[in-house]
């Protein structure tokens, strides 16, 4: 999975499975944010935005979030 952990620099600083690559947003869709899941179109070519990988997860994280603010209001 390709996570863009933050755009710095004309770079998108990117986390893929575990390991920090920079990649150009020349090389990624327009309108791409940290947080955002991207999708390889082929060999480093080109990334698209995966609107639904990257709502899929905010969402995940927001869950996780709110159970921890529950266990700690007990």
């Amino acid at each position: 999975m390709i996570i863009v952990d933050r755009i710095e620099s004309g770079l998108a600083v990117c986390e893929i499975d575990g390991v920090m690559a920079d990649i150009p947003l020349s090389k990624i869709s327009p309108g791409v944010h940290e947080g955002d899941v991207l999708i390889d179109t082929g060999n480093g070519t080109f990334y698209i935005i995966d609107t639904a990988k990257t709502e899929q997860r905010k969402a995940d994280i927001t869950e996780r979030f709110e159970r921890l603010k529950a266990r700690h209001k007990k």
